[in-house]
């Protein structure tokens, strides 16, 4: 995933912001609970480590969970080490390539021996397996080049979603940025990659830019993809690049056959920032997040989350206007002392019933100090403040919701749950005692029972704070 909130007039805007945050501040709407209960290492609730893997050295980032639609298996963005698909000296930049794994969720996960597991040394141990896609046909530059194997090099890879459940959307890098592609994954070992849509001046040998497809999301029907676009005078992606401001864009897709011919269109205007589209159960509204120059708002460029229309009868005939009842449903307060970037809102998704929006926040949390980026909900029309909904000491992120159960999938740094710590420290000092000492020549005592307990705790306590699992959770 893009770096978020491009460098583009940052120390300007932040002094503006706080030179009047207390109006940007202001509201009449209910305040939320000061109160913050947490079980444990988290919030109460009942929560599963999907991920139990120890794999690197000092742990790999699981990101962006994405379930199928039969709700067998979970697609997410890895390190790229995790599953290595080629040597080190082969990828341009190994620390921040990333690739895509599917791997099996459980079918149960909230039964009693989740949280007993122990964990892997390596997550294919798990039945995680990578998208190793092949050579695929690019006419970008006019031309009819193969491209690579995508896993290597930059072709870094981001943001899955499941058009069905053999076929993933992602996006990935081409020699001139970011595109979105689907890619058959019937045969994960040979994944055949299909290019969506080419920009106009693809074709062009010169006088081109560098276009950015990112943050792809399909409607629910998916007949429709939302995503956000920009473009730059080099690929550099900087201040100096003279970027356009980012919108929102939809591709029909039904009409993807043909990328160079496909339908595709703006829904919003421009902003500094705009990022994570996502669809309301009954795909006639998207909630994004977005600078807040997207309304005119001159004070700042702190990410707030934003609501659009989207009428599909209407999209059919390939025009829509822009900004269909735009509504913007957080404010976030700013104060002197917090962070000068990073200090946002974003990655909302719609709750089952569609009258909540969950989403990843960096704003503080209930009765603390702390402003970590955790998970947040507030109604989708915005009359309420947000209410936290889930939160640890680390950063918790990218919540996807399961609408068939109620429940979601996210990321966090958070470690192993103290749940499975204690059923871990428990079995080892069960084994001690009731194994090994039956049989044992010289039996341990129980302060050395006890202390081998703690050690194995204390080694899988190191992962907090460092490598990024994959969650369940449910306790709305």
């Amino acid at each position: 995933m893009r770096t978020r909130f491009r460098n583009r007039y940052l120390v300007f805007a932040y002094m503006i912001v706080l030179a009047i945050a207390f109006v940007v501040g202001c509201t009449t709407r209910e305040d939320p609970s000061e109160e913050l209960v947490v079980c444990g290492n988290h919030t109460c609730g009942q929560l599963t480590m999907v991920t139990i893997d120890t794999n690197g050295p000092g742990g790999y980032q699981y990101l962006e969970p994405a379930i199928s639609p039969d709700g067998t298996r979970v697609a997410f963005s890895a390190d790229w080490a995790s599953i290595p698909s080629l040597p080190e000296d082969e990828v341009s930049d190994p620390i921040l390539n990333r690739q895509i794994l599917v791997m099996p969720l459980p079918a149960d996960p909230w039964s009693e021996e989740m949280n007993s597991r122990n964990p892997v040394p390596d997550i294919q141990e798990l039945g995680a397996e990578l998208v190793l896609t092949r050579q695929f046909i690019s006419r970008i530059g006019g031309g009819q080049d193969f491209v690579d194997d995508p896993t290597s090099g930059v072709m870094t890879k981001a943001s899955p979603n499941w058009i069905d459940d053999s076929t993933l959307l992602i996006q990935t890098r081409f020699e001139r940025r970011d595109r979105l592609v689907s890619v058959d994954i019937s045969d994960l070992g040979n994944a055949q990659v299909t290019p969506l849509f080419y920009e106009p001046q693809d074709t062009l040998t010169t006088g081109f830019r560098f276009w950015y497809h990112h943050d792809p999301s399909l409607s629910p029907d998916k007949r429709w993809c939302v995503f956000t676009r920009f473009g730059c005078d080099d690929e550099s992606n900087v201040e100096d690049a003279n970027c356009d401001d980012e919108q929102l864009w939809v591709i029909d897709m039904t009409t993807t056959d043909d990328p160079v011919a496909v339908t595709a269109f703006p829904i919003t205007s421009g902003a500094v920032s705009i990022e994570d589209p996502s669809w309301s159960p009954d795909g006639r509204t998207i909630v994004f997040a977005a600078t807040t120059d997207l309304v005119g708002d001159g004070t700042g460029f702190v990410g707030e989350l934003f609501r659009v229309d989207f009428d599909p009868e209407a999209a059919e005939t390939g025009v829509v206007p822009l900004d269909q009842n735009l509504r913007r449903i957080t404010t976030t307060e700013v104060s002197m002392g917090d962070p000068l970037v990073g200090l946002h809102n974003y990655a909302p998704v719609f709750s089952a019933d569609g009258l909540d929006v969950i989403f990843t926040s960096s704003r503080r949390a209930p009765g603390s100090t702390q402003r970590g980026r955790n998970l947040w909900r507030v109604p989708a029309d915005g009359r309420l403040e947000p209410e936290m909904v889930f939160f640890s000491r680390y950063d918790d992120i990218h919540p996807t919701f399961d609408w068939e159960t109620g429940s979601f999938l996210f990321s966090s740094r958070m470690g192993f749950p103290t749940e499975m710590l204690d059923a871990i420290e428990q079995e080892t000092i069960d084994f001690f005692t009731n194994v090994y000492n039956d049989t044992a020549r010289v039996p341990l005592t129980e302060v050395e029972i006890l202390r081998r307990a703690a050690d194995d705790r204390e080694e899988l306590e190191l992962f907090e704070g460092k490598m990024g699992h994959l969650y369940m959770f449910r306790g709305l």
